[in-house]
C-alpha cells in the first residue's frame, strides 16, 4: 500500500470517529420540549402594547359600569380621586402604575375582525386611559374573556386591531376605588414605644375604667404587692400584667376586613351605629424623647359584624370580633381580692362564729408569729397566711349588692409601715355564695367553701397544725 493511501485511509478514519463524536454528543445533549417549543413559538407572537417609564406617567383612568378609578401621579406619589388625606394601600397602588406602564398581549388575535361583536368589543366591560406627562393619552377597551387561553380580548381605542391580553395582567383594572384604602389600622411604633394606659368606655361601658402601668409601692401602700398594672378608674385595682399584653397585642396586629366607606357622611355614621358607639377604647404609648402616642377605636356590633373608626381616620372599617373589643371591668381585674406581703404586716385578725384569732407579726423576716403571747410555726403560719390572702372572686360582678345580716368571717390586715390596714368582710349570698367587702366596697362574690376552710384552719395553726391553703379542693 502507497503512502498516499495509507494517509487517506487514515484521514477517513479520523472523520467517521469525528461524525461519531458528533451524533454522541447530541444524543447527550437536552433536547428542547413541546412546551419550550410553544414556548418560543408563544414569545414570537408576543406584541408590547404598551412600554414607558413611571416618570412618563401623569394618570391611570379605569371607566366601568358598576365604578372604577382615577389614580393620579405627582411628585413621585400616587393618589386616588375621592381618597384625599386617606391612608392608601401602597402594594396596590404600585400594582396598577406596574400594569398601566408594561402591557404585553399574548398575541393578536385577529388583525381585521369581520366583528367586535364576537370579542365582546362593541360594548367593551371596562376602559383603560393611560395620560402621560406630556398631555398625549391613549386607552384600551376590554371584552370577553377567553377562558380556554386565561386571557381577555382588547383593542386600543380608534383601532380594530383585537389582542388576547392574559387576564392575570390586568387584575389591578378591576379595583374599586374604595380598594385603595388601606386595611392596615395601627402605623408601626418605634422600638422604644412601652405600653402606657388603655381606656375603655361607650354604651356598652356603663362602668368606664382606664388600666395603666402603677407602681403600687409609691405611696408605701402595701396593699397589692408584686403588681405592675393596675385598673385605676373606678377604683384601683390590680391586674395580670401578661393578660393585658396579650390584648394590647391583638390591638396592636388589628387589620380591617373590609373598607364600608371613606370621607363618611352623619347618615352612614347613623347606619352602622357609629353615632353611639358600644365601645371606645383608647391605647396609649409612651415614647422616649417623645409626646405619648395614642391609638382610638369606636366599635358598634350588628349581627354578627364589628364596624369601627379607627384613629380618627374618616374610615368605617369592618373588623373581625375579637376579645379585646368586649372587655368588662369584672373580666380584667385579677381575681384576687388583695396580695399584701408577708413582710409589710404586722397584726393580722381573723373573725368568725364570735371567734376572734389575733396574731402579731415581727421580725425582719416575719419569722416571729404569736397568737395570745404563744409562739406560732412560722411554717404553718405561712401556709394560714397564704390561705388567707388567696380569696379570689368567681367573676360575679355585684356593686349594688345589698347584704343582710352581719358579717359571717372578717380579716383584717395591719400594716407596719403606716397606720393604714385592709379589711375584707364575707356575708352570706345565698346557695354557696358569699358576698365579699373590702375596704367597705362590694364588687364580686366567692365561692363559700372558702368559709370553712378558714374556720378550720384557724384551730389548726393555734393548735401546732399546718393549714392547707388551697381552699378550693
Amino acid at each position: 500500500m502507497s503512502k498516499r493511501t495509507k494517509t487517506l485511509l487514515l484521514a477517513l478514519i479520523v472523520l467517521a470517529l469525528l461524525v461519531g463524536l458528533f451524533f454522541a454528543v447530541k444524543l447527550f445533549l437536552p433536547q428542547e420540549s413541546a412546551e419550550q417549543s410553544s414556548s418560543s413559538s408563544e414569545t414570537s407572537t408576543a406584541v408590547k402594547l404598551i412600554s414607558m417609564s413611571s416618570d412618563e406617567l401623569a394618570s391611570v383612568e379605569v371607566s366601568r359600569p358598576e365604578g372604577g378609578y382615577v389614580l393620579r401621579v405627582a411628585g413621585g406619589e400616587a393618589s386616588i380621586d375621592g381618597l384625599e388625606g386617606l391612608p392608601l394601600d401602597s402594594d396596590r397602588t404600585s400594582t396598577v402604575l406596574s400594569q398601566a406602564t408594561s402591557l404585553t398581549a399574548k398575541e393578536l388575535a385577529d388583525p381585521s375582525p369581520s366583528s367586535l361583536g364576537i370579542y365582546g368589543l362593541d360594548n367593551p366591560s371596562y376602559s383603560l386611559t393611560v395620560t402621560k406627562t406630556d398631555g398625549s393619552s391613549f386607552t384600551f377597551e376590554f371584552g370577553l374573556a377567553s377562558s380556554a387561553s386565561y386571557g381577555t380580548y382588547a383593542k386600543l381605542s380608534g383601532s380594530n386591531e383585537v389582542y388576547l391580553i392574559y387576564t392575570s395582567d390586568l387584575s389591578s383594572f378591576a379595583y374599586a376605588t374604595e380598594d385603595f384604602i388601606s386595611k392596615k389600622i395601627i402605623p408601626d411604633l418605634s422600638d422604644s414605644a412601652d405600653f402606657k394606659s388603655i381606656s375603655f368606655s361607650g354604651a356598652d361601658h356603663e362602668t368606664p375604667f382606664v388600666i395603666e402601668k402603677y407602681d403600687f409601692d409609691s405611696d408605701d401602700d402595701a396593699t397589692y404587692s408584686y403588681f405592675t398594672y393596675g385598673v385605676t378608674s373606678p377604683s384601683l385595682k390590680p391586674v395580670d400584667a401578661e393578660t393585658i399584653f396579650s390584648y394590647v397585642d391583638a390591638i396592636l396586629d388589628t387589620t380591617a376586613q373590609s373598607v364600608l366607606a371613606g370621607n363618611y357622611t352623619d347618615q352612614e355614621l347613623a347606619q352602622y351605629g357609629l353615632d353611639n358607639p358600644a365601645a371606645q377604647i383608647e391605647v396609649t404609648f409612651s415614647e422616649e424623647y417623645e409626646e405619648d402616642t395614642t391609638f382610638s377605636f369606636s366599635l358598634s356590633f350588628q349581627d354578627g359584624t364589628v364596624y369601627a373608626i379607627c384613629n380618627d381616620v374618616p374610615i368605617i372599617y369592618t373588623l373581625a370580633e375579637a376579645d379585646w373589643m368586649t372587655l368588662k371591668y369584672a373580666d380584667i381585674v385579677h381575681s384576687l381580692f388583695l396580695l399584701p406581703s408577708i413582710y409589710e404586716v404586722s397584726h393580722v385578725t381573723v373573725e368568725t362564729a364570735g371567734q376572734s384569732y389575733a396574731f402579731d407579726v415581727s421580725g425582719e423576716k416575719s419569722e416571729t408569729v404569736t397568737y395570745n403571747g404563744t409562739a406560732i410555726d412560722q411554717t404553718a403560719f405561712s401556709k394560714f397566711y397564704q390561705l388567707l390572702i388567696g380569696a379570689t372572686h368567681d367573676g360575679n360582678y355585684v356593686p349594688d349588692a345589698q347584704p343582710e345580716g352581719d358579717p359571717v368571717l372578717t380579716i383584717t390586715f395591719d400594716y407596719r409601715n403606716d397606720s393604714n390596714s385592709d379589711t375584707l368582710r364575707f356575708y352570706d349570698a345565698g346557695t354557696r355564695k358569699l358576698y365579699v367587702e373590702m375596704n367597705g366596697k362590694i364588687e364580686f362574690t366567692m365561692m363559700s367553701s372558702f368559709l370553712e376552710k378558714v374556720q378550720k384552719a384557724c384551730e389548726q395553726v393555734i393548735n401546732g397544725e399546718t393549714p392547707d391553703p388551697d381552699w378550693k379542693v
